[in-house]
């Protein structure tokens, strides 16, 4: 009985770290993101996300420049990619991993970044939109990538 007991206890913690790796089924196109004033450690004054486009003659794209908050990145580690990032989840790379973070880091802070925000699907898994953090915002995301860079030892462009 008491083998039986801990098998499903096995399997319902299972299935709950891995449905805390999920996707949380927002329209990307619809995404709130969080800025401004602090609230449990991140960034937290909903705001609807624009589009930057600038009015030049190419009408390219304006680009915000990002700036790492490595304490903020270890709060957010902390409260959501921890789940995922600690042990290496879902194909997710494990904090320890450092040639996966090797690996990772030659795409590049600004790739990363986009992957944090809009999800990403590789050879060893998938990661979701914002990483199941639904109150996290772009810079909340940039500052949780660079602590967890930091901490692998590795670093990105």
């Amino acid at each position: 009985m008491k083998k039986l007991f801990v098998l499903i206890f096995i399997v319902a913690m299972g299935g709950l770290l891995l449905t805390s790796c999920g996707g949380n089924g927002e329209n990307q196109n619809n995404k709130m993101t969080m800025r401004g004033n602090q609230r449990n450690g991140m960034m937290m004054n909903r705001e609807k996300k624009q589009n930057n486009v600038s009015v030049t003659a190419e009408n390219t794209k304006d680009e915000k420049t990002y700036t790492p908050n490595i304490d903020n990145g270890e709060t957010v580690y902390n409260k959501v990619c921890i789940a995922c990032h600690m042990t290496g989840v879902a194909g997710a790379p494990a904090l320890k991993n450092k040639e996966r973070w090797t690996e990772i880091a030659k795409k590049g802070m600004k790739q990363l970044h986009h992957d944090a925000i809009n999800g990403f699907t590789g050879n060893y898994g998938v990661m979701p939109p914002g990483g199941t953090c639904t109150g996290c915002s772009d810079q909340d995301l940039y500052d949780a990538v660079a602590f967890m860079l930091q901490k692998a030892g590795v670093s990105a462009n």
